[in-house]
């Protein structure tokens, strides 16, 4: 069994948010935009930890920010009847499929399509229905008039909408939850099936340490050791006969028993009915008071866990959990588990990284039943990645990896990468290609808003430097990325930009492209072109070319004399003085660096990076960049 789907309302950053998931699922995408808060969502629905039974009560931040200025602009406007106005609900709703015989008997109750192949759980946390929203609407505007006839008309308008929405309350005391299956929304989801799924969360911020010490019921240790039964421990207690032996025998122990006896003789009457002597007993502990005062070692010299670096300790605080999850035949066994996997690369060098990355489906793997050399995925288990590595988003299988991101609307979306190849010879190449061409350098482009493909390390290395001329912002602050596709391979890339991942993308590509049909710049233009991705041609043949045409007089002239010096310090002082105060003849100076082009790029760059005062950046390329940073069309 499996999440094969969640939809989210007004939660957090979703507003209105749908994405499918698989039973290895890879989740990436920039830096707040709502990895975390997905996993929380399916945390209020399966999370059997006290702290999520705390926080299934939400407070007003978990609502989406929109969505509650939207309400409050709607309670502002006395155009609009109270009857007409709805407060927002936060909808969570997890469609699970595929499941096995035992884990169909949990979720019979909450089928929800004909064909009895789906099942739903929804979390919705909504006003309570004694809550008057007719009356609380009609308080809010009297306090809003109230307020503006006290402070004035005149200086009431020069409050911010901002600072007025704020005067408006929103009633969360009214709100509660509920969780139900299937289609039946008034009723709520029997306890005793819905503790039969689970959610483990190893969060980004977990305190690796802490938790690998069971030194109390709620550390992660402790409960991996008490999940097993009591009497698998029963031999432990067996030993504790012996320490009391020990005890009873022990001289020191002897005494000072003895002199406790001696000072209760001084001090106390003796009766028949009682006596001085003491004794010391060991009072046996019960076997959860035994595993409290175990810990991990780990390493061949091991040391405690509170020396370890964080590396080890949060790969070791990983291993455990999972080795725990992977056991189905603990005694706590349930018949599902989602796992969340928040961030493994924390503290992981790239070696690492790479090793738990290539490993890290065989979690959910088994051995097929009908062809044991086959593997299958566990119907038990489900495990949901977060990252931000371009380690870990290379390693596992790019059918497996959904980026988030907004769309040129804002709206947050889902896409799985390879979403829109078929299985037809084309398309199963251009996924060989990517593959092996998403390095951890390329796959930056889930990570950022804007990508530009060029062709080579020419412009791979000057892009940076002509785009913060352009724009006066870094490639990084404008969340831009630049792809060098090693050659004419665009075509491969636009495919993922065309099938869904809606983010801008500009192309710049030379005019004498000697390649596929496909891949011409023409072609280009007209196969891929749409209002998000731009295809820039050079004027010239080549890159470098149209970089001579534009600099070949004036101040930028003499930045590329001296480039052209910097790599061949002979021909090219000859050139420098044999032209003299003339113009750069394009095809002349061109036929100097054509064998030397990435060098000549390094040195150009490292001259521009020193003054780039007077040179002209080819206008193909000035139209492109214009074209990414376009507010209007962002």
């Amino acid at each position: 069994m499996y999440i094969s789907k969640l939809t989210i309302s007004n939660y957090r950053t979703f507003r209105e948010f749908s994405i499918d998931l698989k039973p290895l699922t890879l989740i990436i995408g920039e830096n707040n935009i709502g990895k975390s808060n997905l996993l929380d969502c399916i945390g209020l629905i399966f999370s059997q930890e006290v702290s999520y039974y705390k926080r299934r009560m939400l407070e007003l931040a978990d609502f989406n920010y929109d969505t509650i200025v939207a309400l409050k602009k709607k309670i502002l406007d006395d155009s609009i009847q109270p009857e007409l106005i709805e407060y927002p609900k936060i909808v969570i709703q997890a469609t699970v499929k595929d499941w096995n015989p035992d884990q169909g008997a949990v979720v019979a109750d909450w089928y929800s399509n004909e064909t009895f192949t789906e099942a739903t759980l929804t979390y919705v946390f909504a006003p309570v229905n004694q809550f008057d929203k007719n009356q609380h609407i009609i308080e809010q505007r009297n306090f809003i008039s109230n307020y503006r006839k006290n402070y004035g008309h005149d200086e009431f308008k020069k409050i911010s909408e901002e600072n007025v929405l704020g005067l408006i309350d929103f009633p969360i005391g009214k709100y509660a939850y509920r969780i139900y299956g299937g289609n039946a929304v008034e009723a709520t989801v029997n306890p005793y099936f819905l503790n039969q799924l689970k959610f483990e969360l190893l969060d980004a911020l977990r305190d690796a340490g802490t938790e690998l010490v069971a030194s109390h019921q709620n550390k992660l240790l402790f409960r991996i050791l008490n999940a097993k039964e009591d009497n698998a421990y029963q031999d432990l207690k067996g030993q504790l006969i012996y320490l009391q032996e020990a005890i009873k025998n022990n001289s020191t122990l002897t005494e000072i028993k003895n002199g406790i006896s001696d000072q209760l003789d001084k001090i106390s009457l003796a009766t028949d009915q009682t006596t001085n002597i003491v004794d010391l007993l060991f009072s046996t502990p019960e076997v959860s008071d035994l595993l409290k005062k175990i810990s991990l070692i780990y390493g061949t010299n091991p040391i405690k866990i509170e020396r370890n670096g964080t590396g080890r300790n949060n790969l070791l605080f990983i291993s455990l959990i999972l080795s725990y999850i992977e056991d189905i035949n603990h005694s706590n066994a349930v018949y599902f588990r989602v796992v969340g996997l928040e961030e493994p690369e924390s503290h992981l060098h790239p070696n690492l990284q790479d090793h738990l990355a290539h490993n890290i489906e065989l979690l959910i793997k088994t051995q097929d039943p009908i062809d044991p050399k086959k593997k299958v995925n566990r119907k038990d288990i489900q495990l949901l990645i977060t990252s931000h590595s371009t380690h870990i988003t290379t390693k596992v299988d790019f059918e497996n990896t959904v980026v988030l991101y907004e769309d040129d609307d804002k709206k947050l979306v889902a896409h799985y990468v390879l979403s829109g190849f078929d299985d037809k010879a084309k398309s199963r190449k251009q996924v060989r290609y990517l593959n092996k061409y998403l390095d951890a350098t390329n796959t930056n482009i889930f990570y950022s808003r804007k990508t530009i493909l060029v062709e080579g390390i020419s412009e791979k290395l000057l892009m940076p430097i002509f785009f913060k001329k352009i724009t006066g912002l870094t490639t990084e602050k404008a969340s831009c990325c630049i792809v060098n596709v090693n050659g004419l391979a665009f075509a491969n890339f636009l495919e993922i930009m065309k099938n869904g991942f809606f983010q801008r993308c500009l192309v710049l590509t030379d005019s004498d492209s000697k390649t596929q049909t496909l891949q011409r710049p023409l072609d280009l233009k007209t196969r891929y072109e749409s209002k998000l991705i731009q295809v820039q041609i050079s004027s010239e043949t080549t890159f470098e070319k149209d970089l001579i045409e534009s600099n070949k007089s004036g101040e930028g002239r003499q930045i590329l004399l001296d480039a052209l010096v910097s790599i061949r310090p002979t021909v090219g002082k000859t050139y420098r003085d044999k032209l003299g105060a003339g113009n750069i003849e394009v095809e002349a100076f061109f036929g100097l660096i054509e064998a030397y082009k990435s060098e000549f790029a390094y040195a150009l760059m490292l001259g521009l990076e020193e003054n780039d005062h007077g040179f002209t950046v080819p206008e193909y390329i000035n139209k492109g960049i214009l074209f990414l940073i376009d507010d209007k069309k962002n």
